[in-house]
């Protein structure tokens, strides 16, 4: 597929994993670090907790909504990485009792959370705004947005001094590539912007935005897939995740 010229300040475009971001080089290590990840039982948030098992991390928990793709992840990664231990748990992020009681269960009475990937997403109706319906469209803002704010409530109560939390966004929120996603494009500016506020408000934590690129997901999938786009980024989540490289920049 062709390549599109996305804005980008990198000086060079990658669209497949390289060496340099590689979860096995030790000073990208997470050894004994906790990790949590909101969509994390397919797709990029699985891969993601993948790449973080690989650099060493202790103990890292799966949210999402569905239960077996969950275990099946936890299972996968256990059996790969017999060192890291892996957390499961059922969650509606827009649910604020259910969010809190998994941080809670994950991380104990005095655990801390290193490092927190919100990468929990709904795409809601593919309209274009001339065309979307009202209600549909305020519901997708809502979702997105409420299921951000709890996360990023609970990560501030359960955070290590030194913590990071990286928002997944979408360029969807920065660049009109595309109509018939108005309500996405709407909701992922307003995620964006919540956790600018978080930043602000909490200086002592790493706030960090990633736009991951177009990945064949089920939620990409739903909104026409990469035939639509005529562009996949084949390395973002069938090889390690640059989601752990940025991470792990941010450390060193």
């Amino acid at each position: 597929m062709a390549h599109i010229d996305w804005p980008s300040p990198t000086p060079t475009w990658h669209s497949s994993t390289y060496p340099s971001i590689s979860p096995t080089r030790p000073e990208l290590s997470a050894k004994g670090k906790n990790v949590l990840i909101t969509g994390g039982g397919t797709g990029i948030g699985a891969e993601t907790a993948r790449s973080f098992a690989k650099a060493g991390a202790a103990r890292i928990a799966l949210l999402g909504r569905r239960e077996q793709p969950l275990i099946e992840t936890k299972e996968s990664i256990e059996s790969q990485f017999p060192g890291t231990q892996v957390f499961v748990a059922p969650t509606d992020i827009t649910d604020k009792d259910q969010v809190d009681a998994a941080f809670a269960r994950f991380l104990g009475r005095d655990g801390k959370l290193d490092v927190l990937v919100s990468g929990a997403a709904f795409g809601g109706p593919n309209d274009s705004f001339t065309r979307v319906d009202i209600d549909k469209f305020l519901n997708t803002v809502d979702i997105n947005v409420r299921g951000s704010l709890h996360t990023a409530k609970a990560f501030v109560r359960h955070a290590s001094a030194a913590a990071v939390a990286i928002e997944v966004n979408s360029n969807a929120a920065h660049v009109n590539f595309a109509p018939a996603y108005s309500a996405y494009s709407v909701a992922k500016l307003a995620v964006y912007r919540l956790w600018d506020t978080l930043a602000l408000a909490e200086p002592g934590l790493r706030v960090y935005h990633v736009h991951p690129g177009v990945v064949d997901t089920d939620m990409n999938k739903e909104a026409g897939g990469i035939e639509a786009l005529g562009y996949e980024d084949h390395g973002t989540w069938q090889k390690p995740s640059l989601i752990f490289f940025y991470w792990s920049m941010m450390i060193n």
